[in-house]
């Protein structure tokens, strides 16, 4: 049994039955979305969220490892919506409200069962795809196209918006003044246009921007404290949560046991995370360079950038050589910079 705890935009959890169309006219379109989740979530709030704007739609109690929602379409609700849904403020999946009933196991990011769901769901593993390649010019391309291929429908916004998140900053003027109508004024799109523009502000070439953070104990500490005047800084933002951020700390350590004693330094920056968490990371990993805990969004708001891992390499002047590169595009670096085949 599914508690409603919230109902914003009045989406109604009616089951529209054979004997209620018979006495009032045909049922308006209905989007029934099963879903099912592990143990760990078991008790918890699951909210369906507007994603063009984080609107809460609606919310319901997990029990049983399941939960579920109809949504009638009415006047304020039109379909096809892209939704998201979220546990603990993370999102865990996607979801499209269209006329039908789609089913989202609880080892998928995306539900199945109507057409655009199961077309998104398909694009999504794709660019999944395309990510373990390591090869950002091909991951913006494929987002690229299939933005302009979906203009018409949700699936569109999600990768208009993904495309802004990465996009060079001097493109996304043109982008968006060709974008359909609406797009523009969403406010997520707003968000990532204006996250551009820190990018444009903190690219290689400019000066680093400081900004402070804490200690492992709680003290206060800036990253100007770790970037010193005749090294090289290599700026980690990383999560605890992020599994590709744990996945390249070998690599790391690597990186850093190699260059360490020829002027490299390595600093590691907390976002969105809990000072407990980092640091269990931390001592698990056995990580020696300094790390910035709980700036939770702050580098995001400064720099521009979404995902992370994201690295900033930085001069011994405080410039910012690179941003946005994989380990061992930062390697081939430091090989050019420092000599050696390392």
């Amino acid at each position: 049994m599914i508690k409603m705890i919230k109902n914003i935009n009045k989406i109604s959890v009616m089951f529209c039955a054979a004997a209620m169309s018979l006495a009032f006219g045909a049922c308006k379109k209905e989007s029934r979305i099963e879903m099912n989740f592990p143990d760990k979530y078991e008790g918890k709030t699951v909210e369906v969220m507007n994603f063009a704007d984080s609107t809460v739609l609606a919310s319901m109690v997990i029990t049983d490892g399941k939960a579920s929602l109809v949504s009638e379409e009415n006047d304020s609700l039109r379909f096809p919506l892209f939704t998201q849904i979220a546990i603990d403020g993370r999102i865990r999946a996607y979801y499209i409200m269209e006329e039908g009933r789609v089913v989202l196991s609880d080892s998928m990011s995306v539900p199945t069962g109507t057409p655009l769901n199961e077309r998104f769901s398909s694009m999504l593993s794709t660019l999944d795809s395309i990510e373990n390649l390591d090869d950002m010019s091909l991951y913006l391309d494929y987002v690229e196209t299939a933005y302009n291929d979906n203009k018409d429908n949700p699936i569109g916004l999600y990768f208009g918006i993904e495309w802004l998140k990465y996009a060079e900053p001097q493109r996304v003027d043109s982008f968006l003044n060709a974008s359909p109508a609406g797009f523009r004024d969403t406010r997520r799109v707003k968000h990532y246009e204006e996250f551009a523009r820190h990018r444009a502000q903190t690219a290689p070439g400019m000066k680093y921007t400081d900004f402070a953070g804490e200690t492992g104990k709680g003290g206060t500490v800036r990253l100007s404290s770790y970037v010193k005047p005749g090294k090289y800084t290599l700026v980690d933002f990383w999560a605890s949560w992020c599994p590709y951020c744990i996945k390249e700390l070998p690599d790391m350590k690597q990186l850093y046991a190699d260059y360490a004693d020829k002027g490299f330094e390595i600093v590691g920056v907390a976002v969105r995370d809990k000072t407990d968490d980092t640091a269990a990371m931390v001592a698990k990993h056995e990580l020696t360079w300094p790390v910035i805990y709980n700036t939770q969004r702050v580098p995001y708001d400064i720099y521009g950038f979404s995902g992370i891992p994201h690295h900033m390499l930085i001069d011994p002047d405080g410039v910012i050589v690179s941003r946005g590169e994989s380990v061992a595009q930062i390697r081939a670096r430091l090989q050019e910079i420092f000599g050696g085949e390392q």
